[in-house]
């Protein structure tokens, strides 16, 4: 199938859902579920996720070669997308809770199988049921963070900024957490197991707190309708855009700088962890910043086009990384690289919600539909990279990926 055949037969069944009939009177249970509960369930999220995502790829060699990971790491985004489509068919039948319980199980199910199993069937199986479920799971945060915000869109920049920042914390740690687990265990199964674990408390805690939270009201709406309000509003178009292409950068990251630096370049895990937990440090210094001044001083679209910049530069310099390029270089450009990309994730998440509402959870669906499907051209794209080109000219391409994001960038209406 063709990538605009894809597009255009999951599209066709892209649902979305309509808001509470008063959302000027909100109900008071809802209102006593405090945004910081967002907080806790999108730390929770990216520190599982973060702590076997760079492992991933490494881990599925012992089952089947580089190539081949890449491959079905394009087949598990692919079926994450095609799983969006039934998403809110299944929020009408049983709700945001228990949906999110339920996907949640399957993605601890999938981490301990993987980490557990030595048969490649049941690895595979396991590795494409996580690529599946994972990315899903942020849709459901999202349906309780618009909730909770309701129609106050003023500080939708802080509240995102804080968001992305405590999740940028955690994604600081997992890597070091991943190092001292592998340090100790000199087995990355229990790294698999841990991740298990802590979503076991993400799931007992939606279980338990969010009792009290009242669904809106979901209905299906015409992919075509969808489609042709995503590209009739302009800004929307541009920065949806924009926000594919970050994501594209995100799935190289996470598939094939590990695999570079374990595989070609001959790193050890602790000395990856370290290299990724200074990288990700630049989202802890910078995301919240970047949310509170596009909000009050500059607006989206400058702070947007330079982190795309700073991408291209930064994605291109790795190309000239070697085996002879010392740990240190390695933190500093691995550091830049995420400046950028925290530049244009808090910016491209602001200006989104800042043009959007809960009577838009068709867009917010397309929004956060386009990581799986940027997920499958990144994976896609590397794949035939790999096969190819040698592995570090990759990176070149990369960078040149990332310049028409500037172009989007520009287009985009400035919020000051």
């Amino acid at each position: 199938m063709s990538v605009k055949a894809y597009y255009a037969s999951m599209l066709h069944l892209m649902v979305a859902m309509e808001p509470l009939e008063s959302p000027t009177l909100p109900d008071p249970t809802v209102v006593r579920i405090g945004f910081w509960t967002i907080y806790l369930l999108s730390t929770l999220y990216i520190f599982h996720s973060l702590l076997v995502a760079y492992i991933n790829s490494t881990y599925m060699e012992q089952f089947l070669r580089p190539s081949v990971v890449s491959a079905f790491f394009t087949i598990g985004s692919a079926f994450s997308a095609v799983a969006f489509i039934f998403f809110t068919p299944l929020l009408r039948r049983y709700g945001n809770n228990r949906l999110t319980i339920y996907i949640a199980l399957l993605d601890i199910l999938s981490l301990i199988a993987l980490g557990t199993s030595q048969n490649v069937y049941i690895a595979v199986s396991a590795f494409l049921l996580f690529l599946t479920v994972n990315p899903i799971l942020f849709l459901n945060i999202d349906i309780y963070a618009e909730s909770l915000i309701g129609n106050n869109e003023g500080d939708t920049g802080k509240k995102r900024g804080l968001t992305l920042t405590l999740m940028s914390a955690a994604s600081l740690l997992s890597p070091l957490a991943m190092a001292a687990i592998v340090a100790l265990t000199d087995d990355l199964m229990y790294v698999y197991l841990a991740a298990a674990g802590c979503f076991v408390i993400f799931v007992l805690f939606i279980q338990f707190y969010y009792k009290g939270f009242v669904d809106p009201h979901y209905k299906e709406i015409p992919y075509r309708a969808t489609l042709l309000r995503a590209f009739q509003i302009r800004d929307v178009r541009n920065v949806c855009f924009a926000h594919f292409l970050l994501q594209m950068f995100f799935t190289w990251m996470i598939i094939y700088v590990p695999l570079y630096l374990v595989t070609e370049l001959g790193y050890d895990w602790e000395a990856v962890g370290s290299i990724l937990a200074v990288a990700m440090a630049a989202y802890v210094i910078f995301e919240y910043p970047v949310g509170l001044v596009a909000d009050r001083y500059w607006g989206e679209q400058e702070l947007m086009a330079l982190g795309f910049l700073i991408l291209a530069v930064s994605s291109s310099w790795i190309g000239f990384m070697t085996a002879s390029a010392t740990i240190v270089a390695w933190m500093i450009v691995m550091f830049i690289s995420r400046v950028g990309a925290a530049l244009v994730e808090t910016t491209t998440e602001s200006y989104f919600f800042k043009h959007t509402s809960g009577d838009d959870a068709d867009l917010i669906n397309v929004f956060r539909l386009l990581r799986p499907i940027a997920s499958v051209f990144g994976a896609l794209i590397g794949s035939i990279c790999l096969t190819v080109f040698p592995f570090s000219f990759m990176f070149f391409i990369l960078g040149f990926l990332m310049i028409p994001g500037l172009f989007f960038t520009m287009m985009l209406t400035d919020t000051r």
